[in-house]
């Protein structure tokens, strides 16, 4: 980065924990690099962000008001973890008013750009007005991104009479296969998919959590998709960061030093997933009744009190039960595990791809059923958890069985020739991982060169390409 003032970036996180993480990762990543870096949230939200504040004092944080009782919202009730699903509307509406407050904080501020989650469509307006770039930030992939936005150009699944009938992607780098059940939410919204689709393509580039040698197709098949420009900054987790010699002195960490190399299977579904007390029941049954050894992160609530009477200890020695937080990242990087049953979302996969950890795909909502298409037949570092139907809508979910449960398990952890070489992959996939943040990695090279290019937009200077 040029020398002289330095650049000033306001980072704008959408109100969820999925989203907050990765973004806040890449807010580190430019203050480390010499930007002047502000973050915005609401009250309710800023106890997320005081950890990086911590380690980094010389990011500011800015808080807005939360309109909650404007919309009806339970005080406080300022994140997606936290919010009643029968609230989700009003949720969502109380984000789009946001764009007044954060107006009157960038005329204050004055940044010299935005970045902001893909979800703030309304924020490519706002920045025009104060004729600064809005970088979009992304918290999915390129595959999944790529694929909705096909979807949405060609959409091959009105030509079909039945939401289990399958259908492909018309001019699709790899021919996968979904249904109807399977699409993303947000193609129930016609009016947020055009929301989406004009904010970037009028944005002035786009952040992508990835690498270019996890997704070298879609690198290319979503750049063309608009005159914007692509940068791909993952793992940002790892980005920078270096690598962790100490061990966190956690109860399930230590349980694990006493176990083989390999020989567990962590189960966790993220921070938004939902299950009824009959698949929490077929789940639990299915981890007792593979023989293998697991951790099970079920975090707090009703699904701790719909664990089968007796579970815990008659799989003890074998099997652990982590209540409450449990340190993912940590857990994925133990020598002892294996392998790992989780909900597709983005940020866990790419955790398994850093820790080189192959996976049992359980997809529950939004992107996910897409995700478990890449990792099992695009990058093939995965095995589903059930092949029958599924459906990203709650009342039409089929129930997972404990047998598909128990033999996706033993297969994911045993020797079989497929497993074997999926290992080899996700471990290769590992190696690329810390490549691309390596300095001349291409992560690396593309934040310097995002960098660069916000520096000389500010300057009134074209672009650095």
């Amino acid at each position: 980065m040029d020398s002289g003032e330095p650049l000033h970036v306001l980072f704008f996180p959408f109100l969820a924990r999925s989203h907050m993480i990765p973004m806040l990762e890449t807010a580190r990543l430019f203050s480390d690099h010499g930007v002047k870096t502000s973050i915005v949230t609401t009250p309710a939200n800023a106890h997320l962000i005081h950890p990086l504040l911590h380690h980094h004092p010389s990011i500011s944080l800015h808080l807005i008001p939360f309109p909650s009782t404007t919309f009806n919202l339970p005080s406080g009730c300022e994140n997606l973890t936290v919010l009643p699903l029968h609230l989700a509307t009003n949720f969502f509406s109380a984000v789009f008013s946001l764009r007044d407050p954060l107006s009157h904080l960038i005329s204050s501020l004055q940044p010299n750009a935005i970045i902001s989650d893909a979800l703030y469509t309304w924020t490519t307006e706002l920045a025009g007005e104060f004729h600064i770039p809005r970088v979009i930030f992304q918290v999915t992939g390129l595959f999944p991104l790529s694929a909705a936005n096909d979807l949405d150009l060609h959409r091959p699944y009105n030509s079909i009479s039945d939401d289990s009938e399958l259908f492909s992607i018309p001019g699709f780098p790899h021919t996968v296969h979904l249904t109807r059940s399977q699409l993303p939410e947000v193609f129930s919204f016609p009016l947020m998919l055009g929301l989406l689709r004009e904010a970037e393509l009028s944005s002035h580039a786009v952040i992508v959590n990835s690498f270019y040698a996890l997704e070298p197709d879609y690198a290319v098949h979503y750049s063309n998709v608009a005159a914007r420009e692509v940068f791909l900054l993952g793992p940002v987790a790892i980005a920078g960061q270096p690598e962790k010699k100490e061990k966190k002195a956690e109860p399930c960490l230590e349980w694990l030093d006493e176990k083989d190399d390999g020989s567990v299977v962590y189960v966790g579904f993220g921070t938004l997933s939902r299950f009824t007390a009959e698949q929490i029941k077929e789940l639990a049954f299915g981890l007792e009744n593979s023989g293998e050894g697991f951790v099970w992160a079920v975090g707090s609530g009703e699904v701790v009190e719909w664990i089968p009477e007796g579970f815990e200890k008659r799989v003890q020695g074998r099997g652990l039960v982590v209540k409450g937080w449990a340190p993912q990242t940590e857990i994925l990087n133990h020598r002892a595990v294996g392998g790992f049953v989780c909900h597709c979302g983005w940020n866990s996969v790419m955790e398994a791809v850093v820790a080189g950890v192959p996976v049992i795909t359980w997809p529950l909502h939004s992107e996910q059923f897409v995700i478990e298409k890449w990792v099992c037949e695009v990058v093939k570092m995965g095995i589903p958890a059930w092949e029958g139907f599924k459906s990203v809508k709650d009342e039409e979910k089929v129930v997972f069985p404990a047998t598909a449960v128990a033999t996706a398990v033993k297969r994911l952890m045993g020797s079989g020739e497929e497993v074997v070489e999926m290992r080899k992959r996700v471990a290769e996939v590992a190696k690329l991982a810390k490549m691309a943040v390596a300095k001349g990695g291409t992560s690396n090279e593309d934040l310097s060169r995002l960098i660069d290019g916000l520096v000389a937009w500010r300057d009134n200077r074209r672009p650095i390409k």
